[in-house]
């Protein structure tokens, strides 16, 4: 199929300048309109959302998704997508009032193969207002987050869906190819270009592999030319929306008449009139040739008025903590608390509550029977407990046996109230050496950020020494059976809040599939900082102190 023409009838008029005027039709023509499938998290049966808003006297962060238990990598994605959108909202806040931050998630399709959702974030900083939209879509089969260009049988395909929507703002809207903003108009002026040479080179090209990416269009490509992307592969996939980013496609939904609504800004539409924002409609038929399988099933999905059946639970099999962040990606940052439950903690979740802050908990055994319900409060809002020994006894000095016992009655202690085994041990003082490594069944976790809060028990050292350390894959040491330490976590939150940073727990920032059992980490600094895990011993000296002190 040859794509060098806006539905075979771009003007040779328009590609050659021949001004015409925005918006003059006549006064009754009705200009298309897409009605988008686009389903609000909070409309959708059966399915729960997470919100959130973090206010500070420097901006308003605030962020909606949905629970979908049903599809973790989906979870993770989305979860991570908008978690770098804030970092660089934050990184970027200008000097004065108080910039927003709003960010919300849709669903686009939800059947038992695909699940397609729309992440929105609106930003507005005085007089700028700025809003950007795309779509994600989770391959169930395959467990797979994609791009929307896997939505298309090919680049050529995606080429003429650029195509249609120049020949909508063409015919409808009388706005001439020099005039079409972005990659529509870069695509239309290509296709007026080729058919000012003819048919026959048109043909030509598309024989030799299809339409030209715009990469090619625009400098040649990455290599030259070469062999047409595979748009069912991932990664492929992925080099493609990367070659086509900023296309309106980014933000593509299926219409309710069963074609493709692609919405563009009202600023760039001449004689849209005063609307939020313009969806053209790509018909049904125009669309039929251009979808992939992974697109069929999403428009079917769509249409379907997205109701996941019993073998696809979207919410099913949730956890509290709705999809671990992506650290890789992220500033993380992982603050760890020792020596409690206490009489404070549940004032400090309170605090941690306001930041939609993840923390890791290294209990003592031998208080959880006096404090369950902080614990389970721990589990309920997505924090992680960890294993400080029974009663703070050096491990070093004890024999595996002994160890074994200790760390395996603090084990089953934290399961009878929350259910499951803490992931990781944290030994008191730091201290342990190649007997307790053999000993024990699960990672050991230390720390790179000793806030010394033990000793000094001032709380407006404790918290500037947490800021002044903290980089991304930290993990920071306080305890939360001071009250000291627990006043100092709303500067520490705040302050890494406004540098972009995200509060995780130990399993996360480090990655549960990456930590090994026995082996010592400190913190999960990116390679080529200083620190990142090791496996040698700890002694005495780390700096924790006693933990009654």
């Amino acid at each position: 199929m040859a794509v060098t023409s806006l539905r075979r009838n771009l003007s040779v008029s328009a590609a050659l300048g021949l001004l015409l005027v925005p918006g003059c039709h006549a006064a009754d023509q009705a200009l298309p309109y897409a009605e988008a499938v686009r389903t609000p998290v909070d409309e959708m049966p059966g399915l729960e959302s997470e919100t959130l808003s973090v206010t500070t006297d420097h901006s308003v962060v605030s962020y909606r998704y949905p629970l979908l238990g049903g599809a973790p990598a989906l979870m993770t994605e989305l979860r991570t997508s908008m978690a770098e959108r804030q970092t660089a909202f934050l990184e970027e806040l200008p000097g004065g009032g108080t910039p927003e931050l709003h960010q919300d998630v849709a669903l686009l399709a939800a059947s038992s193969e695909v699940v397609g959702v729309r992440l929105t974030a609106a930003a507005s900083a005085g007089t700028n207002d700025t809003f950007d939209a795309r779509s994600l879509w989770y391959d169930v089969a395959g467990e797979r987050v994609l791009p929307w260009t896997s939505l298309f049988r090919d680049e050529a395909a995606i080429e003429q869906a650029h195509l249609e929507v120049a020949g909508i703002l063409e015919d409808s809207y009388h706005l001439p190819v020099q005039e079409m903003p972005g990659l529509v108009g870069e695509v239309a002026a290509r296709a007026a270009q080729n058919g000012e040479e003819g048919e026959e080179g048109a043909d030509t090209a598309a024989a030799d592999g299809g339409a030209p990416s715009p990469g090619d269009a625009r400098d040649g490509g990455p290599d030259g030319g070469g062999e047409p992307l595979d748009l069912t592969d991932p990664e492929q996939a992925a080099e493609a929306a990367e070659r086509w980013s900023g296309s309106p496609l980014e933000d593509l939904a299926f219409s309710t008449a069963g074609g493709l609504a692609v919405r563009m800004e009202a600023a760039d539409v001449p004689g849209a009139g005063r609307v939020d924002e313009v969806l053209l409609p790509v018909e049904p038929g125009d669309a039929e040739e251009l979808l992939s399988e992974l697109g069929y099933h999403a428009r079917e999905a769509a249409l379907g008025r997205n109701t996941a059946d019993e073998d696809f639970p979207l919410g099913g099999g949730l956890s509290a903590r709705a999809g671990a962040l992506d650290c890789e990606r992220l500033k993380c940052v992982a603050l760890t608390f020792d020596d409690g439950p206490g009489e404070h903690t549940d004032e400090l979740l309170d605090i941690l509550a306001e930041y939609d802050a993840r923390a890791t908990f290294y209990v003592l055994g031998s208080l959880v029977g006096e404090f369950p319900e902080p614990l389970e409060r721990m589990a309920a809002e997505g924090h992680e407990l960890g294993n400080h020994t029974w009663k703070h006894d050096d491990l070093a000095g004890m024999s595996g046996e002994a160890v074994r016992r200790d760390i395996e009655r603090t084990n089953q202690a934290v399961k009878e109230v929350i259910g499951s085994d803490p992931p990781t041990i944290r030994p008191p003082y730091g201290s342990l050496n190649g007997t307790v490594r053999e000993a024990v069944d699960q990672p050991l976790i230390l720390w790179d950020v000793d806030t010394l809060d033990w000793q000094s028990r001032d709380t407006g050292a404790i918290s500037e020494h947490a800021l002044e350390h903290s980089v991304p894959g930290s993990v920071v040491l306080f305890h939360d059976i001071h009250e000291t330490s627990v006043r100092a976590i709303p500067d520490v939150l705040s302050g890494l809040h406004r540098e972009g940073y995200h509060f995780v727990t130990v399993t996360d920032i480090f990655g549960a599939d990456a930590l090994t059992a026995g082996k010592v980490y400190t913190d999960a600094q990116p390679a080529g900082q200083d620190g990142g895990d090791g496996d040698g011993e700890g002694g005495d000296g780390n700096g924790e102190g006693g933990g009654g002190d």
